[in-house]
């Protein structure tokens, strides 16, 4: 690795991605709420092949098919943030490592930030490809993302090994199956995350389910009442709403 432009890492790492849409919106949930940021989904997900829980409550369906939406490569894909910190969504992104450690290696060249929202099932990539911008030292194994969000799902709640000490921000879902004993032990096991309890978001009246009913409040009183105790008998944790749906935002 020593002595390679990084103009010859760009070059080597060109590798496409299948999208299913990128969009500009404010981060709705987590820690960077609020925070201006281009979204780009990615096709595919494992979470139906692995019989994961959220499959019942998951809000995007349509990113599960690994051939959906269009290929792309990093450069057009970035050539669309409008916003120097850029999200990868999905689906579950990690699908598709190569496309994004080449992303990632371009949006380095270009001065942007990179959040990832993964499921946590996947092995985060090898540390080979992690060039800093020119003039800047090599990056560590963990540096890849500016941001990682981990969210893993019931019944097992498992995260892959490569996740230890490289997660930013633990996000739990308040379902039915989500009890305090489990979200301990994820905390536990993930010191330095942040832990972030998220209430399920039953779809209201409005188009396409995203808007809330009158009064700004969806249904589902008792997952939101299960991750307020959460945080109010875990102080260290906090709520984590999903503001872009009371919005009406994406």
């Amino acid at each position: 690795m020593c002595g390679r432009g990084y103009a010859g890492w760009r070059g080597e790492l060109m590798a496409g991605l299948q999208v299913i849409e990128i969009f500009d919106s404010l981060q709705g949930e987590g820690f960077w709420t609020g925070v201006p940021m281009t979204f780009v989904r990615l096709a595919g997900c494992n979470a139906p092949e692995l019989g994961l829980g959220c499959v019942r409550w998951c809000d995007t369906p349509d990113s599960w098919a690994p051939e959906s939406g269009a290929e792309m490569e990093p450069a057009e894909i970035l050539d669309r943030a409008h916003f120097p910190r850029v999200c990868l969504t999905g689906g579950e992104p990690l699908l598709q490592t190569e496309g994004i450690v080449a992303l990632v290696a371009e949006a380095r060249y270009r001065g942007i930030k990179v959040h990832l929202e993964t499921n946590g099932t996947v092995e985060p990539p090898a540390a080979a490809a992690r060039p800093g911008p020119p003039g800047e030292p090599q990056a560590g194994a963990d540096t890849l993302f500016d941001w990682a969000v981990v969210s893993p799902k019931p019944p097992d709640y498992l995260i892959a090994q490569g996740w230890d000490g490289l997660i930013d921000e633990l996000k739990l879902v308040a379902d039915e199956r989500l009890e305090a004993a489990t979200a301990e032990r994820l905390a536990a096991r993930h010191p330095g995350a942040i832990v972030c309890i998220q209430p399920v978001w039953e779809r209201g009246p409005g188009p396409e389910g995203r808007r809330p009913p009158e009064g700004r409040r969806p249904p589902g009183g008792s997952s939101e009442a299960r991750a307020v105790r959460l945080v109010m008998e875990h102080p260290e944790w906090r709520l984590s709403l999903q503001t872009h749906k009371y919005l009406g935002n994406r």
